[in-house]
């Protein structure tokens, strides 16, 4: 089945669209929060996503190390 690369420009432009909105709707909802406006919510918000982003980068190597 042929997917028409036009189609496929207007779906990645809706995904950035997306992200951007989830984005500053999570980054708002931090902010009412009292917890992560203090040093250790702080602290464990950039330890979650630390841990978060070296998981996903680990099996992103893995996936394309596969396909070579």
């Amino acid at each position: 089945m042929k997917i028409n690369k036009s189609y496929l420009v207007f779906l990645e432009l809706l995904l950035i669209l997306a992200s951007i909105l989830m984005y500053r709707s999570v980054w708002l909802l931090l902010d009412r929060t009292e917890w992560m406006s203090q040093p250790p919510g702080l602290w464990a918000g950039l330890a979650v996503g630390v841990i978060v982003a070296t998981v996903a980068l680990v099996a992103l190597n893995r996936c394309f190390q596969r396909t070579k």
